[in-house]
């Protein structure tokens, strides 16, 4: 009887443990211009993009080029027209998007990435990591 109840005890541990590992992945990336910073790499796969940023809210090719955004609507239920040829300027000025991330792929790796966001000065600001520069950041919008 004793060994039963240890084997059960184990098994009980086990699953609460794996249960706990499974809640943190459900958990959705908050991606703020911090994390872009540290995570964000030219030449990444699509998997090491998944694994850092999460699964994308939307995925084309623009302009023989694919392109993934990611936005904060998840986190805020928040519904608009994704667009990847076009950034939702308004809805980050009024603040119903905390940002937007565009991702480009060039023969399946991470190529450049364009992070917009609201800056203090209430004018939607690009973060821009992109191959053989500097990353740069630069007010977009008046």
């Amino acid at each position: 009887m004793k060994k039963l109840l240890s084997c059960l005890s184990c098994i009980f541990i086990l699953v609460a443990c794996s249960n706990e590992d499974n809640a943190n992945l459900d958990k959705e990336t908050v991606i703020t211009k911090e994390f872009v910073e540290e995570y964000a790499k030219v030449g990444l796969t699509y998997s090491e993009v998944r694994e850092k940023f999460g699964t994308e809210e939307l995925a084309d090719v623009v302009d023989n080029t694919e392109t993934w955004l990611y936005d904060s609507s998840q986190h805020n239920d928040f519904k608009y027209d994704r667009s990847l040829e076009a950034v939702a300027f308004d809805e980050i000025k009024s603040d119903n998007l905390d940002y937007q991330l565009y991702i480009n792929f060039i023969e399946e790796k991470s190529y450049m990435y364009s992070y917009f966001y609201k800056g203090e000065d209430g004018k939607v600001w690009q973060y821009q990591i992109a191959p053989n520069s500097e990353p740069s950041s630069k007010s977009v919008s008046n």
